[in-house]
């Protein structure tokens, strides 16, 4: 046997692996790249996987803060970063071809700007791509290791309160998407959308916490049971009260929804923890386990930007609905393998491990088996297999009656156009503005415009339908705002308040050129308009009026943007 041979064959020193969870964040990998290749909303509510990411994460850095407390947040950096700084070294020149300003783009034109480009190394911001016509692709997934490398900053402070006060600290976690919703708290600038997604996923990470302390096990089971229903019935609720009027049900988009529906599955999955006896050690579905863990990083990172590959491949093709999302699923996946073989070994290195560019995983070991693997944390109980069904159960129920409400078995976003990305929306009245001009006093919030004062406005109707979110204006009239990277479209309709006489005509400027012009206007008239937005760093919304001022009104006025 020559020296190569034998390399191939020896056996691999492995740490012990606790399986279940192993399983568990491979599934959900696959699951987040089946997502955003078909479009398929309701996957997001049978398996919401990212918050079952930031569970396992918690239980696996409370293990590590029990273990060597001192190295955690530094060994979790050197996993995370490497295949991060391996993925920019690609991606972000790639996005700086075609851009605007010599292809710095509308995120980096300004040299006081580019200071952002450090967030590349050390995400502690959402990193910004260069000016290329695709460069969001290039970011759009990077919210979740920003989000989790605060995680795992906060986690030594964060595990010490749960273990002092483990229910409040629960409470407090579910009811953070809340009170951002409500605005009793508001944060504004560049760490709004860190906030909401901190808030969405914190009470998952506190959840892995109490999985790794066995907290879920000492509930009684008809607790545990009542508590994991209630609120997933409760977020059932508000995803129905609050997607219903739109039919859109994907759990991205409404975040108090997806914070107590992510909470509850992530609680019946990990209070079922268990050894998985029927995955045979070193049997061809263990070793593919493996292989996703020991890649998960490169395959997240490079999933994404490879769904701009399968629609380029597929744009103009004539296909039915179910089969372009079937061939765009399997063309990511299939384009994501080939940077997780050229690059893959970036991980291994990151991990300590001989870099190599198949997983070592993978090469079935001649000599002796793998490490045995820890047994789980947990022990099963009944009440935890009835939970996890009746979760099951509830979910599959939710899809139902969602697909039966939209008449959409894909939850609303059917259609050959749609773009699968990780979207939420942003209301105009929830973010920062500058009035260039206005006629008559101040821009109003979910308000008409009133005369002078601010707040004195009425509540938004246009043509006999009200509006809870809007801006107010009155003519002549120019609000600017600035969109944050990955936004795609803005939506609104528009129109004049039932007392306005006259008429009046709506344009949309994008980084000032005119995109859209609505009208002329009369009152009891709506209009809606939905432009696109991909690249734009300056939105204007101007009206103007034809015969003497009116007040006008963007209603429902929203930003998509990809989460």
């Amino acid at each position: 046997m020559s020296a190569v041979e034998q390399t191939l064959a020896a056996p691999v020193a492995t740490k012990p692996r606790e399986r279940y969870i192993d399983v568990w964040r491979a599934a959900a990998v696959i699951r987040i790249v089946v997502y955003h290749g078909s479009g398929l909303a309701w996957l997001t509510l049978l398996f919401p996987a990212m918050g079952l990411m930031f569970a396992l994460a918690g239980s696996l850095t409370a293990r590590s803060l029990d273990r060597s407390p001192s190295h955690v947040v530094r060994g979790r950096l050197r996993r995370l970063l490497p295949p991060l700084w391996a993925y920019g070294a690609i991606m972000l020149p790639l996005t700086f071809s075609g851009g605007e300003g010599d292809g710095w783009g509308p995120f980096l034109d300004e040299p006081r700007e580019r200071i952002d480009l450090l967030w590349w190394i050390v995400p502690v911001e959402w990193p910004p791509p260069g000016g290329a016509e695709w460069g969001w692709m290039a970011t759009a997934v990077l919210w979740y290791l920003v989000a989790y490398l605060w995680f795992v900053v906060l986690a030594p402070v964060t595990l010490r309160i749960f273990r002092g006060w483990p229910v409040p600290t629960l409470l407090v976690a579910l009811a953070a998407p809340l009170i951002l919703h409500l605005e009793l708290i508001t944060v504004g600038g560049s760490f709004e959308s860190l906030t909401r997604d901190l808030a969405t996923y914190f009470a998952c990470w506190i959840v892995g916490y109490a999985h790794r302390d066995r907290l879920l096990h000492r509930i009684p089971g008809p607790v545990f049971a009542a508590a994991v229903l209630l609120l997933a019935g409760a977020a059932a609720v508000w995803l129905f009260r609050h997607g219903g009027a739109r039919g859109d049900f994907d759990l991205n988009h409404h975040p108090v929804a997806s914070a107590w529906w992510s909470t509850a599955f992530v609680a019946a999955v990990l209070r079922f923890d268990q050894p998985l006896r029927w995955l045979r050690p070193g049997s061809r579905l263990d070793r593919a386990v493996a292989a996703v863990n020991a890649r998960a990083v490169t395959i997240y990172l490079w999933h994404f930007p490879m769904l701009g590959v399968a629609q380029f491949l597929l744009d103009g093709v004539n296909l039915g609905d179910w089969t372009r999302r079937a061939l765009t699923t399997g063309i990511v996946a299939a384009a994501t393998c080939v940077p997780v073989l050229l690059l893959g070994w970036v991980e291994d290195l990151a991990a300590r491990r001989t870099p190599s560019l198949l997983p070592p995983v993978l090469r079935r070991p001649a000599v002796a088996p793998q490490a045995p693997p820890v047994a789980a944390v947990g022990t099963p109980d009944h009440w935890a297999r009835r939970t996890l069904a009746g979760f099951g159960v509830s979910a599959v129920a939710v899809v139902v009656v969602a697909a039966g409400w939209t008449g959409d078995s894909t939850g609303g976003t059917s259609g050959s156009e749609r773009q699968p990305v990780h979207e939420q929306e942003d209301f105009v009245s929830d973010l920062p503005y500058t009035a260039l001009r206005n006629g008559l006093g101040p821009v109003e919030r979910d308000h008409t415009n009133g005369t002078a004062e601010p707040d004195d406005g009425a509540p938004i109707v246009l043509a006999d339908v009200p509006y809870a979110r809007g801006l107010g204006v009155s003519s002549p009239s120019a609000v600017r705002l600035y969109p944050r990277p990955g936004c795609l479209r803005f939506t609104a309709v528009v129109g004049l308040d039932q007392e306005s006489a006259g008429s009046a005509t709506f344009l949309i400027a994008a980084d000032d050129t005119t995109v859209a012009t609505l009208g002329p206007l009369e009152a009891g008239q709506a209009s809606e308009v939905t432009v696109d937005i991909i690249g734009v760093t300056r939105l204007d919304l101007i009206v103007e009026d034809q015969h003497g001022p009116v007040n006008a009104v963007w209603a429902d006025a929203r930003l998509v943007c990809s989460q």
